[in-house]
């Protein structure tokens, strides 16, 4: 694969990645409100939903490696009533804009869920636009419902254990059972994802060699771990396992990459 494949690769992982990781955060928020102090949920969060727009930025950056310059990157959205590629470019634009917006929000801690969600949408249409420049082309291994699956999947699964990990990095995180046992959920959530998408790559892969195989098995053992963390730090923090939570970020994010390798190394020419 040749360095424009790669580009697309660590941008299309980061974009799915940032957008998931404020769609989590933002969905925390809403589901914790009530239940936990404000207080609290505000500080449980605030490190994932601040890191969103750094991870935006590094993969619009990236993009231009693809595109070839600023110059073809501002052309490119010319073409927005006619074009997805124009679509992704723009709604990214606007996620990143949108999550100033309510980061400045949160950060007063004014009233900022539907500007949350509002920002949470022009993600998903951004992702969504993202998978549709694949899927509208010639190619077989794309056109098909699977390249929405993958996306999506990966955006949900990689904002979900990003989110788990900035969460567990607060010092009184074991405190909030409220807080663990709905990450124990997630995590189960994660795992339904997860198997989804194993399902639909299994079903669509023209062959199982190594490195398929190697996907599948970063993939599953990365869900399976992450549900056993979630569940012992739910049931007993004093005993969390760390060193499990973070054999499942590794894995995860390992398969994710070699999932997308596989999607663009399954049609060649890249189509713009």
């Amino acid at each position: 694969m040749y360095s424009g494949e790669w580009s697309l690769i660590l941008f299309s992982i980061l974009t799915q990645c940032a957008v998931g990781i404020w769609v989590v955060a933002v969905g925390l928020r809403t589901f914790l409100t009530g239940k936990t102090e404000p207080e609290i949920v505000a500080k449980l969060t605030r490190r994932p939903l601040l890191v969103v727009g750094p991870l935006m930025c590094v993969a619009l950056v990236i993009s231009i490696f693809h595109l070839g310059s600023p110059t073809q990157a501002y052309a490119s959205v010319a073409n927005l009533l006619t074009s997805w590629l124009s679509r992704e470019i723009v709604f990214s634009g606007l996620f990143l804009f949108f999550w100033v917006i309510s980061v400045v929000f949160y950060r007063r801690e004014a009233p900022g869920m539907a500007l949350g969600w509002f920002t949470s949408a022009l993600g998903l249409i951004a992702v969504f636009s993202m998978s549709s420049i694949y899927y509208t082309t010639p190619i077989p291994a794309w056109a098909s419902a699977n390249t929405y699956i993958s996306f999506f999947a990966t955006m949900l699964i990689l904002g979900a254990v990003v989110c788990a990990l900035f969460m567990k990095t607060v010092r009184d995180f074991p405190n909030y059972q409220e807080v663990r046992g709905l990450l124990w959920k997630l995590s189960l959530l994660t795992l339904g994802i997860l198997l989804v998408q194993l399902a639909f790559f299994l079903f669509n892969a023209e062959s199982y060699s190594l490195l398929p195989l190697l996907y599948c098995t970063l993939l599953f053992l990365g869900g399976i771990n992450f549900v056993v963390y979630s569940f012992q730090n739910f049931k007993n923090p004093g005993k969390s396992l760390r060193s499990v939570f973070y054999l499942s970020f590794i894995l995860l994010f390992s398969a994710q990459i070699i999932g997308r390798y596989l999607f663009y190394a399954g049609a060649i020419p890249i189509m713009g």
